[in-house]
């Protein structure tokens, strides 16, 4: 990234509200990449999403999908909802890859995949070729679930995938009707 003096940049950044605060507090006026930083404007917003029927999350940057079912460092590469908010449904619930894998069943009865526009993109991080998920993933919502509904206000506020702190898998979410 270049970066040119007197040219005001913006960031998205995500998280619990307290996090950010905490973050952003001590941001001003530090000197990263040769250049000083200063804080002009934070506008925060808290997440609510409800959503009775379909989603359509658009995957913004690439999404790095972490296996929940064994610890491996090979990504999936699949629209499936219990993939995707993996990481998500265990930061939200606070619960390990074990507790999750006791209920992965019971969440899936509640969400169904639809047709979606799925595509992959290299990006070089860290000196390495890493491959990420872009595209439109659309699911369609059987029953109401709070712990579904928190854990895509925990997408929408801090990305999903692996990586999230990186700038992997920031996402749009929208409630839709499809007309199908």
């Amino acid at each position: 990234m270049e970066v040119e003096g007197g040219t005001i940049y913006s960031f998205e950044v995500g998280g619990s509200y307290d996090d950010v605060i905490y973050a952003l507090r001590d941001l001003d006026k530090k000197r990263v990449f040769n250049t000083t930083w200063e804080v002009v404007n934070i506008k925060l917003r808290e997440v609510k999403f409800c959503c009775k029927g379909r989603i359509r999350v658009t995957v913004r940057t690439p999404a790095l999908i972490a296996d929940p079912l064994m610890k491996s460092k090979k990504k999936r590469f699949t629209n499936a909802f219990s993939f995707v908010f993996a990481v998500n449904f265990m930061d939200h619930l606070k619960i390990t890859r074990e507790e999750y894998k006791k209920i992965v069943l019971e969440l899936e009865e509640k969400v169904r995949e639809e047709p979606s526009k799925v595509g992959y993109v290299s990006v070089i991080y860290a000196g390495r070729k890493v491959i990420g998920l872009i595209g439109e993933l659309r699911y369609e919502l059987l029953a109401v679930d709070e712990r579904i509904i928190g854990t895509l206000e925990n997408a929408i506020a801090k990305g999903i995938g692996s990586s999230r702190r990186n700038g992997f898998g920031r996402i749009e979410m929208r409630c839709e009707d499809y007309g199908i």
